[in-house]
């Protein structure tokens, strides 16, 4: 469960301004430091948030029934890094076809 602090301006819920994380056995509140991206479909508004911990929070408003969600979470200092070699492009990957036993190959359109 997410609940939402929000600031309402010419809209209801117009961005987020800080959420708790509430979970049987775990309760973590958050500021938001910046709205990265937000965009509105037909059934849900959402926000990309970076917050305090330096985290991103994908949050998920559903107009409809007035309710917050988390979508997707990220933490940057767990993320790794790809460097490619110096020409710019990734390596070729070779297919493994052991698991699937097939020989031929196919283009895919």
């Amino acid at each position: 469960m997410v609940k939402v602090e929000c600031y309402s301006g010419y809209r209801v819920n117009e961005r987020p301004m800080a959420f708790t994380i509430i979970e049987r056995d775990y309760t973590r509140s958050l500021k938001v430091r910046e709205v990265i991206d937000s965009w509105y479909g037909e059934d849900a508004d959402y926000f990309k948030v970076k917050a305090d911990d330096d985290d991103i929070y994908l949050l998920k408003y559903d107009g409809r029934q007035d309710e917050w969600d988390l979508v997707f979470y990220q933490n940057e200092r767990r993320m790794t890094v790809v460097q490619f070699p110096a020409g710019g492009d990734p390596p070729p990957v070779q297919p493994d076809d052991t698991e699937t036993g097939a020989t031929d190959s196919f283009p895919i359109h």
